[in-house]
């Protein structure tokens, strides 16, 4: 073992380094290239034309050297003594040039001058092959030098990393990686090295661990780490979800426009829990197997759960564990009696077709929906090229009492073009001109649709005029001229607005902007320092008094267009505080095998040069304290994040000399509360409570003109309410149930008996005040209600105008802009603040047109 050690230490001293052996390789391609003759002609050999000449000159005694380089050797050994000094002289003088050549050229002509024509036309490759006896060793020299520079680092580092096991190169030791980087100042990002480790885990686990594993699912476990380690934002696309990405991207995808929901495979699921499914009564579906002995029904503790100070008691904790799988199985039970039903159905495709929410799905086309069938299943089936067409059987809760019968409608596949203004409209009496845009997203085309959106209101401003009597002027030229004023004020809701494309966020934004204005700029370590400015017109009139509504879910692209509105000072920002704060431009890179990487490449600034990133991530995973960033209480090695304090955020300054700050978001200049949600409302609506109910409501009512929920309905779904607590499928104390099952058994293992009576107490009493909230919130419920009741009759668009009449936000909103006092007080000028403020900043020349018809460099898929 000494003398191993000993010889390997000895070839590390003797051995050259990686970067020596690379440099003498190219310096021995190097003196090649040099030492190679310079003129073509010495790789040539006689030619076909050359032979025929030389069997000419012996058949007539010619006396003379005139033979190819080929045979020289033979011929001179043949006739030494026919050779004079003057003639080896010149011999070896022209062995490599042309005067030979030409001299037996001239000597020859007249005896091959015939054969040379019929040769020339039918030897054309003889021609081309000295030069190509020339051209292809030079070609496969370079080629290969190329390959060995290209491959050579590669090959190196293979060599390295099952050669050298101890060499300082190792990147993998037991110091930390952080450690060593901070001592040497610099990263090691040699990427040969953990991509070589990486392939080797790989096929090592692939080869030889005891059962079979999938390489796959490994590989995209890993990647997938890797890059939670770096932020919330950066992450690897498989397939499916790259596909999602797209559409998400373009807004648009073949299909008949449905959206549905269904529990996850039932089936698998069981497998994995250990749970047996029972089968519904009223399913088709054969009755399913599942689960094994009592063994595999434990649930097993958090690797981090904290010891209880006495001993365990086992019954109490099987008990404790028997209610949660029963509980799992009732849910598991619900999932499959529902089965895959319909969510939301698009207005000119599955709605016009006649589907409805609610409708449970029994099959489509040949393919029978089971209790264990996938809502991606589902999918699947229901998409395909446009112009095909499919058909969808489904069951509708009878309406009015009728009996229930199972449905068949044949649906045509479409482009299906989700739209980011999911409506537009007025706000209050249309004759005030308050107009009023829901933007949800920034596909590709939500320029085009709040460009239209605008356009509309405008128009119906006028028309609502002229029927008051306000016609409008003509010009000199006797034509009627647009008059976009009418339009009194815009409420632009960018409420839980997630974002989207940079491009589309730049559209919206021209649309309020003057022109000549900054938009948005973006810079990062590899990405280029970009300016966004506007190069048109607005579309909204500047007397157009204009409103932002956001919330604390409104993010990124829908950020930029916020504050660019509020840097500018073209209108205020609504809403309770501030926005969520991303301030990160990512960009989707496709992948082979049709999957993507969507990452952080820079930060955007606002046009008064703040960014309102909140949040400040650092690169996570093994790190100074392994043990921590690994643990099972921070998620595995995740990327570490804090927030951007108060105390450093910096001061910027709107157009007209507003303060604003970065650092947080874009906070609004306008506060206006939210309608307050009860923990009864939240609890009935993620419940899916509501919707249960009108599928009740629907079996023996039908829709009217007038319809409303009265006291009798009201009451009616408290019965339905508690009967379902009744049952164990709905919990009201749901949001405290986790820590009182952590205290519950706390409190059995320490036998504390008395303890965990007054927390069964405590129990009751929590479900007791949140049912007070049907008398405290009764008026929210009672909407809430009845929007889920009419949702199972009416479109999208309708329900969005129908809850704006009790929209707080949006009310006081439209008031502020009708009054205009508050409006005009927030934006006021005055000179000591425009000297503060953008409109004395001087405008540089690195900006980019924002009209929608040019697509911007970097030609990146930005996600803001």
């Amino acid at each position: 073992m000494h003398s191993i050690e000993m010889n390997s230490a000895a070839q590390q001293q003797t051995a050259p380094t990686p970067i020596a052996r690379r440099l003498a390789v190219l310096v021995l391609l190097t003196i090649n290239a040099l030492l190679l003759p310079k003129n073509a002609s010495a790789f040539q050999t006689s030619t076909p034309k050359q032979h025929r000449r030389f069997n000419a000159a012996v058949h007539y005694g010619n006396d003379k050297v005139s033979i190819g380089s080929n045979d020289i050797m033979s011929h001179l050994l043949l006739q030494p003594r026919r050779l004079s000094s003057s003639t080896t002289t010149s011999t070896s003088l022209h062995f490599f040039g042309k005067k030979q050549e030409e001299e037996q050229d001239k000597e020859l002509d007249v005896i091959s001058n015939d054969d040379d024509d019929d040769d020339d036309n039918k030897n054309i490759f003889s021609k081309a092959w000295p030069t190509l006896k020339i051209a292809l060793p030079s070609f496969l020299v370079g080629g290969i030098a190329t390959l060995c520079v290209l491959f050579l680092p590669l090959l190196a580092d293979y060599y390295e990393a099952f050669h050298s096991f101890n060499t300082p190169s190792d990147i993998y030791n037991t110091d930390s990686t952080s450690k060593t980087a901070a001592s040497n100042g610099k990263l090691n990002n040699n990427i040969n090295q953990p991509v070589i480790l990486f392939e080797t885990i790989l096929n090592d686990l692939n080869d030889a661990y005891v059962d079979d594993v999938d390489i796959q699912k490994l590989f995209e476990t890993g990647v997938k780490a890797m890059t939670a380690s770096l932020d919330p934002y950066t992450e690897f696309e498989s397939r499916t979800e790259a596909a999602e990405l797209e559409e998400s991207v373009t807004g648009r995808y073949g299909g008949v426009g449905l959206v549905i929901r269904g529990g996850t495979n039932l089936a698998e699921a069981a497998k994995e829990d250990g749970i047996v499914l029972e089968q519904p009564v009223d399913s088709a579906a054969s009755p399913l197997s599942g689960g094994n002995d009592s063994s595999n029904n434990r649930k097993q503790q958090p690797r981090n759960a904290l010891k209880p100070p006495v001993a365990s008691s086992k019954d109490a904790d099987e008990d404790e564990e028997d209610i949660e799988i029963t509980e799992r199985k009732r849910a598991r039970r619900k999932s499959m009696e529902d089965g895959v039903r319909v969510v939301s159905a698009f207005e000119g495709y599955a709605y016009d077709a006649g589907m409805r929410v609610g409708d449970k799905l029994l099959a489509i086309d040949d393919f029978d929906i089971l209790p264990t069938t996938s809502p991606d299943e589902v999918r699947n089936h229901l998409r395909g090229d446009p112009g095909t067409e499919v058909q969808v059987k489904f069951l509708r809760e009878g309406e009015g009492g009728k009996v229930n019968e199972p449905q068949t409608i044949t649906l045509k596949r479409a482009v299906v073009h989700i739209p980011d203004v999911k409506y537009f409209g007025y706000v209050g009496d249309p004759r005030d001109g308050i107009g009023y845009i829901d933007l949800s997203g920034f596909a590709n085309d939500a320029g085009r649709e709040v460009r239209f959106a605008i356009k509309a209101l405008q128009h119906g401003s006028e028309l609502m005029a002229m029927k008051d009597g306000d016609a409008p002027k003509p010009n000199e030229d006797g034509l009627f001229v647009h008059d976009p004023t009418k339009l009194k004020g815009l409420v632009l809701d960018l409420r839980s607005n997630p974002g989207g494309l940079l491009t589309s966020a730049v559209d919206v934004a021209t649309l309020f902007v003057p022109n000549g204005s900054d938009i948005v700029s973006a810079k990062g370590r590899g990405f280029p320092e970009i300016l966004y400015r506007s190069k048109t017109d607005p579309i909204l009139s500047p007397n157009t008094r204009l409103a932002v509504l956001v919330n604390d879910q409104t993010a990124s692209a829908a950020e930029i267009v916020s504050g660019a509105i509020q840097d500018l000072d073209v209108g205020v920002v609504v809403g309770k505080g501030r926005t969520y704060g991303k301030g990160l431009v990512q960009n989707v890179q496709d992948l082979p095998y049709q999957t993507a990487l969507k990452y952080t490449v820079a930060k955007y600034y606002t046009p008064s040069g703040r960014c309102i990133q909140s949040t400040v991530y650092e690169e996570g995973g093994r790190g100074d304290d392994l043990l921590t960033s690994t643990s099972e209480e921070k998620g595995g090695p995740k990327f570490k994040s804090k927030k951007v304090a108060d105390k450093d955020r910096t001061v910027f300054y709107t157009a007209h000399g507003r303060e604003v700050k970065d650092g947080g978001g874009v906070e609004v200049d306008y506060k206006v509360e939210p309608q307050k949600a009860s923990p009864l409302e939240i609890i009935l609506l993620s419940s899916g409570t509501y919707s249960d109910y009108a599928a009740e409501w629907s079996k023996t009512h039908e829709l009217t003109d007038q319809f409303s929920v009265d006291e009798s309905t009201y009451k009616d779904f408290q019965r339905f309410v508690e009967q379902k607590q009744a049952d164990g499928d709905l919990k009201l104390e749901v949001f405290y149930d986790s820590q009182l099952k952590e205290l519950s058994k706390k409190l059995k293992a320490s036998k504390f008996d008395s303890s965990k009576r007054m927390l069964e107490s405590l129990r009751a009493d929590i479900i007791k005040d949140v049912k007070k909230d049907f008398k405290t919130y009764k008026t929210e419920i009672i909407e809430d209600l009845e929007q889920n009741i009419l949702a199972r009759y009416l479109p999208d668009s309708m329900l969005i105008e129908r809850g704006l009449q009790s929209d707080i936000q949006v009310l006081e909103t439209a008031k502020m802009l009708k009054d205009g006092n508050e409006f005009d007080s927030l934006l006021a000028r005055d000179q000591k603040s425009v000297e503060k403020g953008l409109l004395s900043n001087a405008v540089g020349d690195s900006s980019i047109d924002t009209a929608s018809s040019v697509t911007p460099e970097p030609k990146l898929q930005t996600r803001w």
